[in-house]
C-alpha cells in the first residue's frame, strides 16, 4: 500500500507543478472550450470498467497534445472508524488548443 500512497504524492505534486507552471501569463480570453456534450466526460478503458480504447480523452475542443489519465480506487476510514469508497478520475491535457476567442494557444490543465 505504500507504493500507491507514494504513486498518488508523485502524481499530485508533479500536477500542481505543471498547472502552477502554465497559467502563469495567460489571458483571460484564451480560455479553452469544452468539448462538445457539456460536463460529460468520457472513460476511455476497457468495456469492464469504460467505454471503449477508441474514446476521446481529452476534455478540450480542439486540442492537440498529449493527454495523461488516471483511475484511482481504493478507501479511508475517518477517526471516528466511518470507513469512506473513493473513486478518482485523474486527467492531464499538455499541448495547443484553440481558445474561445479563436486563438492559438499553447498550455497545461488538469482535471480532479
Amino acid at each position: 500500500m505504500k507504493g500507491c500512497h507514494l504513486l498518488a504524492l508523485v502524481s499530485a505534486s508533479l500536477l500542481a507543478s505543471m498547472v502552477a507552471s502554465s497559467s502563469v501569463g495567460r489571458a483571460a480570453n484564451a480560455e479553452p472550450v469544452p468539448i462538445p456534450g457539456g460536463a460529460h466526460l468520457f472513460s476511455p478503458g476497457p468495456r469492464s470498467r469504460g467505454m471503449g480504447l477508441h474514446v476521446e480523452p481529452s476534455s478540450i475542443s480542439d486540442f492537440q497534445g498529449v493527454v495523461a489519465l488516471a483511475y484511482l480506487s481504493g478507501s479511508a476510514t475517518d477517526g471516528e472508524s466511518h470507513r469512506y469508497d473513493l473513486a478518482v478520475d485523474l486527467r492531464i491535457m499538455s499541448g495547443d488548443y484553440v481558445a474561445a476567442d479563436g486563438s492559438a494557444q499553447t498550455g497545461t490543465f488538469s482535471f480532479i
